[in-house]
């Protein structure tokens, strides 16, 4: 049912027309038994890194909470942005640099959680012909100048002796990460940036790949938990709800393999139970308990952003998160259950 609607509504969803439509396809299971406050949340990309919120969601871990979470899933930092502003979505799940832009214009936001706090997951695939990178010399990359993915590639061909006028940034469709792979696949492409599972579709189809973002350990946040502080401040305990939904949910995914691929396998369409299983154990290891957002990871993240331009308005760095709720829900989680 979930993706019967998830289809249907897809369009409406690159489009922003409207959010809110789309978000009463997806109201929790079991919410109607009691009245619970509601929660629309956005999330960023049919990617398996946003595990732990659909796991959340799936077995209702946020309603055992309280909180009637609704999900739609909206693609492009712009389209985020608008929805968070204009009060269609309180909470976003996605790219931290969206946030900063908003923030550093005057706009309304903070974060209160961060599921990575280093770029560990997004995986560089090449047309097969590419036997090292300097030979992307003179070639065609598959991404959107203006998402994040940008700045680690630049990183990398600055690792390899290239630089950014050395090869061309092509945006495919809307920038997805089927569009970008299948871009490569059909050889419109020599390479793109992926996230699993579609890292290991790609490979199966015969793309080439490299670790070498890893490698490269770059400190940035990653798929962040941020809401407008207006919200924060007037509704905090449904943020608060989220948040103990959402550390439950993390805890889940470590524990429950099967669960969680199978709801992987729902959100994200890919059902091949070895492409599932392989980025079960790929996930796992980089799952925080707690989703602190580190101090030194936003300022890398900011200072990535200056350097890939448009430069940012001065804005203070102190101001653009919040850890408190998720240090009172480790507080009373009591001394024996952290680590």
């Amino acid at each position: 049912m979930i993706h019967s609607a998830f289809q249907e509504a897809m369009p409406m969803f690159t489009k922003f027309l409207p959010v809110l439509a789309v978000l009463a396809a997806f109201s929790a299971a079991g919410a109607q038994d009691k009245k619970l406050g509601t929660v629309n949340v956005g999330y960023s990309a049919i990617s398996g890194s946003f595990a732990p919120l659909w796991v959340g969601f799936d077995q209702g871990l946020f309603a055992k909470h309280g909180l009637d979470v609704k999900m739609a899933y909206i693609q492009g930092n712009r389209v985020m942005m608008s929805a968070l502003t204009a009060g269609e979505i309180q909470l976003y799940q996605g790219g931290a640099e969206g946030m900063i832009r908003l923030v550093s214009g005057g706009g309304d936001g903070v974060f209160v959680a961060t599921q990575y706090n280093f770029v560990g997951h997004y995986v560089l695939m090449t047309d097969p012909s590419v036997g090292r990178l300097e030979d992307l010399r003179g070639k065609r990359i598959a991404l959107d100048p203006t998402s994040p993915t940008y700045g680690y590639m630049l990183k990398v061909l600055e690792k390899v002796g290239l630089k950014k006028d050395d090869v061309s940034f092509v945006q495919f469709g809307s920038a997805g990460q089927p569009e970008r792979a299948m871009a490569v696949i059909r050889k419109q492409a020599a390479a793109t940036i992926l996230t699993a599972p579609n890292t290991y579709a790609a490979e199966k189809q015969g793309l080439k790949k490299f670790s070498i973002i890893r490698d490269l350990g770059i400190r940035q946040l990653i798929t962040v938990t941020a809401a407008p502080k207006r919200f924060l401040r007037e509704k905090r305990d449904a943020v608060d709800a989220f948040l103990r939904g959402y550390v439950e949910a993390l805890a889940l995914v470590k524990n429950q393999r099967e669960l969680t691929t199978r709801v992987i396998g729902k959100y994200t369409r890919q059902h091949d139970p070895d492409v599932l299983a392989k980025f079960y154990d790929d996930l796992v290891p980089d799952l925080p308990r707690m989703p602190y957002i580190d101090e030194a990871s936003l300022r890398a993240t900011l200072d990535a952003m200056q350097q890939q331009g448009p430069p940012l308005p001065k804005v203070e760095m102190k101001s653009l998160y919040d850890n408190s709720l998720l240090k009172a829900i480790d507080t009373e989680s009591g001394p024996e259950k952290r680590r």
